[in-house]
């Protein structure tokens, strides 16, 4: 494994490098760094395979505590692609036992596409962080498709700096409650990523309780984050925000939030359609829990959507200073003792009357 990096260098544009998928698990006790890739259109596809060369699952295995504890072993990353690693394809591997980084970006590099992957009790599956004299780690041209990742403690994916063109679609993320490595984020957009599309994504069950204000959201972006879609999406049982969105460009369609403390926290711009709201509940620490939380300034435009839960303790629409909601054409079902909102000076809650 130490020498995948010239095996793919060998193999060259369009070629392939197989990871046996039946002889037992690879070992993993530090990063692999791969500096070499493919060319536009004809990536290096690196993949597990059985002895017949049929796709199979190659099982990567490292030294993370199991179960996880913040006194084990805190794992390695595993796949490091620093500069050179260009239009590479990863398929059918299945990685267990890892700390940040199943893919760590460490250089500004294109081309990357990861599919039919799975992990297990993991820091975060996927980052971009600069590495030796690189000031950035920029990903352009992102592609993941069918990954399930069970069992994080940090988060599922994190992109930062300048990073652009990036499709994440059919992924599952299910922290199962791992708690105490500090704001645990299922998918988290930084500085000025942008033009990203989450299509059919699922984000579970983040949990941070080290503060007096407990963290954990399921999809995050940031500001400077903008031209950001997100389509048949759900995020459930998450400590904080289901949908905690500080970008601007910002557009739901059919956005599912069940379970969270906030289903929807709006810091910056957002048109949300076709939503779902249901059952929002607060698991402890500070803050009330709503289907809405609009900041100081924000701004959303919600229609079409179903807002509904029984408990007496929800607030619906929680709106700051100056912060602006209007919902359109949607159903609204709360417990009668319930409160419809909370407007703080200068805030808005517009909901007209239906066509």
């Amino acid at each position: 494994m130490e020498k995948l990096s010239a095996f793919v260098a060998l193999a060259g544009p369009g070629g392939k490098v197989l990871l046996k998928a039946d002889d037992g698990p690879y070992r993993i006790s530090r990063q692999i760094v791969i500096r070499a890739g493919g060319a536009d259109g004809l990536p290096v596809t690196i993949a597990g395979a059985d002895k017949a060369g049929n796709p199979a699952k190659a099982e990567l295995v490292g030294s993370r505590a199991d179960p996880w504890s913040l006194e084990g072993d805190p794992g390695s990353e595993v796949f490091r692609l620093s500069g050179g690693a260009n239009y590479l394809r990863f398929e059918h591997i299945y990685f267990r036992n890892h700390g940040n980084g199943c893919f760590r970006i460490a250089s500004d590099i294109q081309g990357l596409e990861i599919r039919d992957v799975d992990a297990r009790n993991v820091r975060r599956f996927l980052e971009n962080n600069a590495s030796g004299s690189g000031a950035h780690a920029s990903i352009y041209d992102l592609t993941i498709r069918r990954v399930t990742v069970r069992g994080y403690s940090k988060g599922a994916i994190r992109l930062k700096d300048n990073s652009a063109k990036i499709v994440i679609e059919d992924v599952l993320g299910d922290s199962e409650r791992q708690d105490g490595d500090n704001f645990a984020m299922g998918i988290s957009l930084q500085d000025t990523v942008h033009d990203v599309v989450m299509r059919r994504v699922t984000m579970m069950n983040s949990h941070d309780s080290t503060h007096e204000y407990w963290n954990g959201d399921g999809f995050v972006t940031e500001r400077g984050v903008h031209n950001i879609l997100i389509e048949d999406t759900l995020s459930s049982g998450s400590t904080d925000g289901g949908y905690d969105l500080k970008s601007s460009n910002t557009t739901l369609l059919r956005a599912r939030a069940e379970d969270n403390m906030r289903n929807f926290r709006i810091w910056g711009d957002s048109r949300i359609t076709d939503c779902v709201s249901r059952n929002p509940h607060k698991r402890g620490g500070n803050g009330k829990q709503n289907h809405f939380w609009v900041a100081n300034g924000a701004k959303a435009r919600v229609t079409g959507c179903q807002i509904e839960d029984q408990d007496e303790g929800t607030t619906a629409f929680e709106v700051g200073q100056k912060g602006e909601i209007i919902v359109e054409n949607s159903l609204i079902r709360m417990n009668a003792r319930a409160r419809l909102s909370l407007i703080h000076d200068g805030g808005l809650l517009d909901i007209p009357a239906a066509k």
